[in-house]
């Protein structure tokens, strides 16, 4: 499973890296409107959520190799991704009543939301991207992102990561292998915000 979904993590990155081959680092830093982000954003968004993603399997990895219950809780207090409708303040108090509603949300109507993003989401703090990174910087972290990924699981081959558990009160649980969906899932929304943003009328023209 974890195979499959390394596959596909593979096509959709060769498609993001496709995307921005030929942008000029004028193109990528253009921001469409004040409250959105570049192309450059974008990518860097992508960057820092497979980081902490790929740093969540790692402990859960980790734990299961220890003989420890292979099982991780992030919080809203570690992992503040929202419907940008919920004031950040507001959030310790939906804690609980959201992990009881993702629990019994199908993880099919959650993937959809993921891929979709069917309203205004709020990124967590982890993976706000940073401005004024280098295109070169871009390609290459992409590359080295999936390098690692693909690492953690090459050297760790026989694990059971069916049997692997992560949790948040918004994205309910996750296996390792829907972990890895998740990834690509995400990265396939984000290649259509740059493909939208790509078509603006005033999106820079090529040098």
């Amino acid at each position: 499973m974890v195979k499959e979904e390394l596959t596909q993590l593979r096509a959709v990155r060769s498609r993001t890296l496709a995307m921005i081959q030929d942008l000029s680092q004028e193109q990528l830093d253009y921001v469409p409107q004040p409250d959105q982000w570049s192309v450059e954003e974008q990518v860097d968004h992508l960057i820092l959520a497979e980081r902490v993603l790929r740093g969540d399997m790692a402990i859960l990895i980790a734990r299961a190799k220890a003989g420890q219950t292979p099982y991780l809780y992030r919080s809203f207090a570690e992992f503040n991704a929202r419907p940008a409708c919920i004031p950040q303040g507001v959030l310790p108090w939906l804690e609980v009543p959201l992990t009881v509603f993702s629990g019994v949300i199908p993880a099919s109507v959650r993937e959809y939301v993921v891929r979709n993003v069917p309203f205004p989401a709020q990124a967590p703090d982890v993976m706000l991207p940073r401005r004024g990174r280098m295109k070169a910087e871009l390609c290459e972290e992409l590359g080295a992102m999936l390098c690692e990924t693909e690492t953690l699981f090459a050297v760790n081959p026989s694990l059971d990561y069916d049997n692997m558990r992560h949790q948040h009160p918004l994205f309910g649980i996750q296996t390792v292998p829907q972990l890895m969906r998740t990834l690509w899932l995400h990265e396939q929304a984000h290649q259509e915000q740059i493909t939208s943003i790509l078509a603006s009328p005033q999106f820079p023209k090529a040098a």
